[in-house]
């Protein structure tokens, strides 16, 4: 006998404010159009596909490898009927003689000691004919008619069984053992078919072992078609708790988007509840409310900032129109007074004006640009600029020489305004002095601008609104656009500092802008807290008045 196998090869296939009257404002309304996916029927869909994914992967990778490892079992199967028959032929009796010495002995032995397994058929043949089978198999490789048959039912059993015993008859080789496939019977079979002969006997024989794959492969369809099913319930249910779920999730998300809709210029106290649990949700819902309320702050300052406006250009206005109408023009007195007089107010028109465009500049990013700038020379540059403002006696108290990064230019635009308040609020012939000084903060060296007066003071109720927009201090001489303390302090936070206030009524006022030597970030936005590394947070921060007015704060020289 020969152990070769033949097996055919198969190929897979593959499976804004502006002064005006507000207008009427409309809640946004969703444009109609296209059904649009959300956000949980997106994140849904995205879960469902990844499960449906990994199922289908899995499932793929699964079922093939248990299809293959059938394909072996079977085969492994068969050569193991095939061991057993090469024993059965080679075996000795006691004196070492051959035990069986004929084909029919050989054959009837290995016959009556097959035990076939389920879906399994054995049957031995003798020079081409069926002459030994087991007892007990599942079914019959070359089935007799049933005794009870009629006659066409015995012609067809027979004619099938001549058909298959002619597929084994040509896919025999002599002196081979073959495993083939074959369809008999309506079963997917795969057949060994091994040659037997015996040195002595004409005869040959044929041991031919039938295992019914087809039956083991729709077993496995089976459990393919059971997990399909089970995987698409579970799809169901991962997709209904995931709705679920989801939507308890994110229904802080719909309630702000409810909020967005609701929100308009008119009414901006529509804030959104926050639940519970501290997750990235409440987060944002706390911080949409935060900003909500930056909104609502903002549109509150530029109403009352656009209202402070007309009131300050109504006022000249008014003044201007009232004394051209009641103007004679027959008397040149009349006309030449009415001529100063409007000459005044559109002057004072162009100063707020003029202050109200610097105001503006200084929310954008570039208001400051600072570099290294040699203080020693800039005191004595702005010293030499103020000391022409007035008659008053100019003291340069202090200077500091080093180097600091600022804007130079915003820097003395600062200091001239601080020095032009001074004036504003001193009598003619007081000292007024300018100290320029390196302190050491908690946070590095600063800076420390100062500018002190022995003017009139201001009150401690006053002390902490005259850095808004359009406030006066009581006791000025002559008018302002009270838009001055407002740039100083835009450009003392737009170096990243603030403006401290030391004063008390009758006892003057030093007015100083604190700001880092060495800024390493970027300078703050003007309007909101500056940074100061002496703690304080901006100009609504002033120190109160303490009784030594006139007593400078204990720094440490640089």
């Amino acid at each position: 006998m020969s152990d070769e196998t033949r097996t055919p090869r198969s190929d897979l296939g593959s499976d804004g404010g502006d002064g005006r009257s507000p207008r009427r404002s409309r809640t946004p309304r969703t444009p109609r159009g296209p059904a649009r996916w959300t956000v949980r029927t997106r994140v849904l869909s995205t879960l469902l596909a990844f499960i449906a994914g990994g199922l289908a992967v899995t499932g793929v990778l699964t079922f093939a490898a248990q299809f293959r490892a059938l394909d072996q079992r079977v085969d492994a199967e068969l050569w193991q009927e095939h061991s057993e028959l090469s024993l059965i032929a080679n075996a000795t009796d006691d004196e070492g003689e051959t035990a069986h010495t004929t084909v029919d002995s050989v054959l009837v032995n290995a016959t009556d000691s097959a035990a076939p397994s389920d879906h399994e058929s054995v049957i031995a043949l003798i020079d081409e004919e069926p002459r030994y089978q087991p007892r007990q198999q599942d079914f019959a490789l070359l089935p007799e008619p049933p005794e009870d048959a009629s006659q066409t039912e015995a012609a067809a059993i027979s004619g099938e069984s001549e058909q298959v015993l002619a597929q084994i008859l040509e896919a025999h080789v002599p002196d081979r053992t073959v495993i083939v496939p074959m369809e008999a019977h309506g079963r997917d079979l795969r057949v060994l078919i091994a040659s037997v002969s015996v040195v002595g006997d004409e005869q040959q024989g044929m041991f031919v072992v039938a295992n019914d794959i087809g039956a083991q492969r729709r077993d496995l369809w089976q459990s393919v078609a059971v997990f399909s099913g089970l995987s698409v319930l579970a799809l169901l249910l991962a997709g209904w708790v995931g709705y679920v779920v989801t939507g308890r999730l994110l229904r802080p998300l719909e309630d702000l988007r409810g909020a967005t809709e609701q929100v308009t210029v008119t009414d901006l106290e529509h804030r959104v509840p926050v639940p519970g649990g501290g997750d990235d949700i409440a987060a944002l819902a706390q911080n949409f409310n935060r900003m909500l309320e930056r909104i609502q702050e903002g549109f509150a300052e530029q109403r009352r900032f656009m209202s402070d406006v007309g009131h300050e250009l109504r006022t000249p206005l008014t003044i201007v129109r009232g004394t051209l109408e009641t103007t004679d023009v027959h008397d040149p007195v009349d006309v030449t007074e009415s001529h100063e007089i409007a000459m005044e107010e559109l002057d004072r028109m162009g100063r707020v004006v003029g202050d109200l465009s610097e105001l503006a500049a200084s929310s954008r990013p570039d208001y400051v640009t600072p570099r290294p700038v040699d203080l020693a020379s800039f005191t004595r540059s702005v010293f030499a600029r103020i000391e022409h403002i007035a008659e008053r006696e100019w003291i340069l108290e202090r200077t500091a020489d080093v180097v600091a990064e600022a804007d130079e230019q915003r820097l003395t635009q600062a200091v001239v305004q601080l020095a032009a308040n001074a004036v504003r609020y001193s009598d003619e012939g007081s000292r007024i002095w300018l100290d320029v000084d390196q302190v050491l903060g908690p946070e590095g060296p600063e800076i420390h601008v100062s500018v002190r007066d022995e003017g009139v003071g201001i009150a401690a109720e006053d002390q902490r609104r005259i850095f808004e927009r359009f406030t006066r201090a009581e006791g000025a001489r002559g008018a302002g656009s009270g838009l001055g303390l407002p740039i100083v302090l835009a450009i003392a936070e737009g170096h990243g500092g603030v403006v401290r206030l030391l004063s008390a009524p009758g006892r003057g006022s030093t007015f100083t802008i604190v700001f880092p030597q060495f800024s390493a970030q970027v300078p703050g936005v003007p309007g909101t807290a500056g940074v100061s590394g002496s703690g304080h947070t901006g100009a609504r921060e002033q120190l109160l008045p303490e009784d030594e007015t006139d007593a400078s704060p204990r720094r440490e020289q640089g």
